[in-house]
């Protein structure tokens, strides 16, 4: 049995790998695929931190306040922003290059931030930097990375998690022991139609701590990249909030630069305010995307490299061309209950990065908080695995949160189907109905057909991976469903058509424990973090 054992190779685990080699103990990393290939490959703004004077800490703490539309928990936020100039220094001493100007750093301003405060690399590359940075970091240490390894369950021993079973590199089922294991598994844009997320993307983290019992919040909460390139290439490429920051405008079908109309920000509004500005605009006017104006951008090639390139894959100019846009599913903010170490409700069970809710991001993500969301709550967790910490605090989500664990109930099968086609039609389903915009109605058809796939998927043979790919996708798509139907307002990310306003008696986080309706928990008095 090794000391820790991590899931998943994105940003916030191989951060915790790294730090947990070089603090002496045994660490071994299961990744689904290639050890650099995970979401944070594809993280183009950068990495938000307050670095440098006139920026602080405490701006950073209130524009992603701010952003979280009242939901966030602001002993993790402070947390965040506190350590995080910290985290991203430690990535430069790692071997990080981040883009420079005059000797500095150079920063970029995005959506719901107040000042310039995004660090990049490569101009729009910032992902890839960082994966291979922490890449060669955990290839320096003794860590042992399994890649092509599918963990499909948790394997719990008393209530406590003490480590997973799945499919090898080989195909062959296998379990793995960890005195510690620690979810990094990323989120779960697979359930949509559309998406910037790669394939791998599935909700497998969440879903396997769901069956064991672990807490969930926040479900409903997926955040939509308000700006994704109009292709039928799948991940959607991103077009850079970034580029908004530079003096993109946003166009509707008559050439109309519309967002002025709808936030004070104007074309940098907060992510959800500009997805939810576009999807009704192509639904009134029937319409599948509007376009993005970055024509005023001097040197767009060199600023935006990546962009760039995407763009003249599919024939488009940005020096003269205006590009199609419409949002994709991008972020999940809700996940795994964790405290502010990230301790979950089951003793032996982390989660880092997007798999967790831990309170940062709110009912909606400020734009770049995800990069640094795994620098600095990977590390915390191993510092607290090292101190000796073994059970969860009342702190973070985890505040007025029952600390234990109930097991979700098994689906009961129905008649098989292949996997391809039950994952196109819950992408569908979930795309139609439970997406950007939503209503009881639709949230009703959608748990619906829902239900079906999980049915289905029992029903499949269990030796397929990518059966249990559909069993997680309906398991996080049911928690999706049932936050958002019980959540009846509209706040940040999650856009109640039938329910437009803000209900400030929702003030707290819909929890799912095993139960099949979500349990309200409001926000409780904030304390102090450690």
């Amino acid at each position: 049995m090794v000391d820790v054992l991590v899931l998943g190779s994105g940003v916030a685990g191989l951060s915790t790998a790294i730090h947990a080699a070089r603090s002496g103990l045994e660490v071994v990393v299961l990744t689904k695929g290639d050890l650099a290939h995970s979401a944070t490959r594809y993280a183009q703004g950068g990495v938000a931190a307050a670095l440098d004077a006139p920026d602080s800490p405490e701006l950073h703490f209130e524009d992603t306040i701010g952003a979280g539309a009242g939901l966030c928990d602001e002993d993790a936020v402070r947390v965040m922003v506190t350590d995080g100039p910290g985290r991203v220094r430690e990535l430069v001493a790692l071997g990080a290059e981040f883009d420079s100007a005059d000797g500095a750093f150079a920063r970029a301003r995005e959506g719901g931030h107040s000042v310039a405060r995004v660090v990049h690399a490569g101009g729009d590359a910032t992902g890839a930097e960082v994966e291979r940075t922490l890449v060669d970091g955990v290839r320096a240490t003794a860590t042992d990375v399994r890649e092509r390894w599918f963990a499909t369950a948790l394997v719990v021993e008393h209530g406590r998690v003490v480590g997973v079973r799945g499919f090898d590199d080989a195909g062959t089922e296998a379990e793995v022991r960890g005195r510690h294991t620690v979810l990094a598994t990323g989120g779960a844009g697979q359930l949509y139609a559309v998406t910037t997320n790669p394939a791998l993307s599935t909700g497998d983290g969440i879903a396997i701590a769901r069956q064991a019992g672990a807490a969930l919040a926040d479900m409903e909460f997926m955040q939509f990249h308000p700006t994704a390139l109009h292709h039928p290439a799948m991940p959607r490429p991103l077009l850079s909030e970034a580029l908004r920051g530079e003096g993109a405008v946003l166009r509707d079908h008559n050439g109309h630069r519309f967002m002025p109309d709808e936030h004070p920000l104007g074309d940098l509004a907060p992510r959800d305010v500009v997805a939810r500005a576009i999807t009704s605009r192509c639904i009134d006017h029937r319409v599948e995307h509007l376009w993005l104006d970055a024509t005023s951008i001097p040197d767009f090639g060199t600023r935006f490299p990546t962009i760039w390139r995407a763009c003249r894959q599919v024939g488009l100019d940005p020096s003269i061309d205006w590009l199609p846009v419409a949002p994709a599913a991008h972020y999940l903010s809700g996940g795994v209950c964790a405290d502010l170490d990230g301790a979950t409700t089951i003793p032996g069970l982390w989660a880092v990065g997007e798999v967790a809710c831990s309170g940062v991001h709110g009912a909606n993500r400020l734009a770049s908080n995800s990069l640094l969301d795994g620098l600095v709550f990977g590390p915390r967790a191993v510092e607290a695995i090292v101190r000796g910490k073994d059970s969860p605090d009342a702190t973070g989500t985890l505040r007025g949160i029952r600390l234990d664990a109930t097991p979700s109930k098994p689906v009961a099968p129905g008649t098989s189907a292949e996997p391809a086609a039950l994952r196109t039609r819950l992408q569908a389903v979930m795309t139609s109905d439970a997406g950007v915009l939503r209503d009881e109605s639709s949230l009703a058809r959608a748990a619906a057909v829902v239900a079906e796939i999980a049915a289905s998927a029992a029903g499949s043979r269990g030796d397929d991976p990518a059966v249990h790919e559909v069993r997680n996708l309906a398991s996080v798509a049911d928690a999706l469903i049932a936050a958002a139907s019980a959540r009846t307002e509209s706040r940040g990310t999650h856009a109640r058509l039938d329910h437009p306003r803000t209900d400030s008696a929702l003030e707290g986080r819909f929890v799912l424990t095993g139960t099949p309706r979500p349990e309200f928990v409001p926000l409780a008095a904030r304390t102090a973090a450690r």
